[in-house]
């Protein structure tokens, strides 16, 4: 209210006689059909800016939240419905031919069955400029899964932007890469890294499912790995046993 005083003020400092008395009752014609002073107004918008800059970050946090339950979800679903689809007339995923190249393997068993608009033959060819530093781990960091095409890996990418990195073969015999799946759900764009827009999956036999990587773990176990510092492999699983709601603490970057 000073400043306002003090524009006023200056004013008139400038205006004299007729054109004071002409400002003047513009101003009070302007607050007599708008209800509100300059003065007052300029208060209000000072106040809307700061519940805007106190709520918008908050909105903008819940709708990355929404985004990433409803694209994994959606995920998660529609590969269990191409295995389903496929083994139907193939037999059961155990029995499938790894003796393929991952293409004739992805062309034979997954693709006939799925709505795929690119599989990703080699460095580049789905907007990933070097194959050998694409996913980060939550901490930041590049580790053993950061290379999409190792181990008979062939990403595959479908019309509503979802990509998955699909194993055929197990690696010597530490890590059952053909059960494991990895997913983007947004692709090649930004940030490609575990628990934000990359999430694993793997295939469980005895529930005859692909479920997320990590199920049976303890919620200590669960968010010891899924949390700024750790790797995050099994942040999907944290989100499917909160009823696929990402819960309190999730470390979303």
């Amino acid at each position: 209210m000073l400043n306002m005083v003090l524009i006023y003020q200056n004013i008139g400092g400038f205006m004299s006689g007729k054109r004071l008395l002409a400002f003047e009752e513009n101003m009070s014609q302007i607050k007599k059909f708008f209800g509100f002073t300059l003065a007052e107004v300029l208060i209000t918008l000072g106040i809307i800016g700061v519940v805007a800059a106190l709520t918008i970050p908050n909105l903008m946090t819940a709708h990355k939240k929404h985004k990433i339950e409803a694209k994994l979800t959606k995920a998660v679903s529609t590969i269990n419905q191409i295995i389903k689809q496929s083994e139907t007339e193939n037999g059961e995923m155990e029995t499938w031919d790894n003796s393929l190249t991952p293409v004739e393997y992805l062309n034979k068993y997954i693709t006939p069955y799925a709505k795929v608009s690119q599989l990703c033959e080699g460095q580049g060819s789905c907007g990933y400029p070097d194959v050998d530093k694409v996913y980060k781990y939550i901490n930041g960091r590049y580790g053993y899964y950061y290379n999409i095409f190792t181990f008979g890996r062939t990403p595959f990418i479908l019309q509503d932007g979802t990509m998955f990195v699909w194993g055929i073969k197990n690696s010597d015999g530490a890590k059952d890469n053909k059960s494991i799946i990895i997913i983007d759900i947004n692709g090649s764009e930004k940030p490609n890294q575990f628990g934000q827009d990359t999430f694993f999956l793997q295939r469980k036999e005895e529930e005859d499912a692909i479920i997320p990587y990590g199920a049976g773990k303890s919620q200590n176990e669960l968010r010891a790995d899924c949390k700024k510092g750790g790797g995050g492999f099994y942040c999907a699983e944290l989100i499917r046993e909160n009823g696929w709601k990402i819960p309190s603490g999730y470390p979303l970057l």
